[in-house]
């Protein structure tokens, strides 16, 4: 009994998987079911087994594809080092394309964003889901940025929840210029260029006041 439950999981994960390589690389609505039953290895029949229709495919495929970032960043998370090593460590992953598997992927993130806006009403809930995506990565650099001010790490009169919010703005910001316009934009290296001026704007007597001259 055991192993069939455990071999339905794994035949979900393999639909899903090929879902999120067939949106990524035709999109959502040039994607059919029968795509998605191919490159699964399966027939189309056994899909509507798992799944009812493609928009549930897809909002059970962003929170596949989210799993793989949140699970390096927990790692980072449960390690014994300082607040503001946890935080650069982060962005470092954002900076590492390899983390992404493909440029292709990080597309798909648009993809997703467009889908939950133009379907937001709908029961899917995929607007829902990325809402709560967003919350709680704005809690993990909150939270990250608490503890640097707790020991020291940062700035004690900063907001936490406002740099949180400010941090992932720019992630996506420039994510979206790099999509738009490859050859402008290194993401790797704009990503480490907002981690530098991030950090530069939290840690201790770096308050951006300008310094006040000495009267002549």
């Amino acid at each position: 009994m055991c192993a069939k439950v455990v071999d339905k999981e794994e035949k979900k994960d393999r639909i899903l998987k090929a879902a999120i390589g067939e949106f990524a690389k035709k999109g959502f609505a040039k994607t059919t079911i029968s795509d998605i039953a191919q490159a699964a290895g399966i027939g189309k029949g056994t899909v509507y087994e798992y799944f009812e229709n493609k928009e549930e495919i897809i909002n059970y495929s962003f929170n596949y594809f989210m799993r793989f970032m949140q699970f390096d960043i927990e790692t980072i998370l449960i390690t014994e080092i300082s607040a503001r090593e946890k935080l650069e460590q982060i962005l470092d992953l954002f900076s590492d394309m390899n983390n992404w598997g493909s440029t292709d992927f990080i597309e798909l993130m648009f993809d997703f964003w467009s889908e939950g806006i133009k379907n937001k009403n709908s029961r899917g809930g995929l607007l829902k889901d990325m809402n709560k995506f967003y919350r709680s990565y704005r809690e993990i650099f909150a939270d990250i940025i608490v503890k640097g001010m707790g020991d020291g790490s940062f700035r004690k009169d900063i907001n936490p929840g406002y740099i949180a919010a400010m941090i992932i703005g720019c992630l996506d910001g420039i994510t979206v210029q790099w999509v738009l316009d490859k050859e402008a934009i290194d993401l790797s290296e704009a990503i480490k260029t907002i981690k530098s001026t991030i950090l530069k704007g939290i840690l201790p007597n770096q308050t951006g006041r300008s310094v006040k001259r000495r009267p002549k």
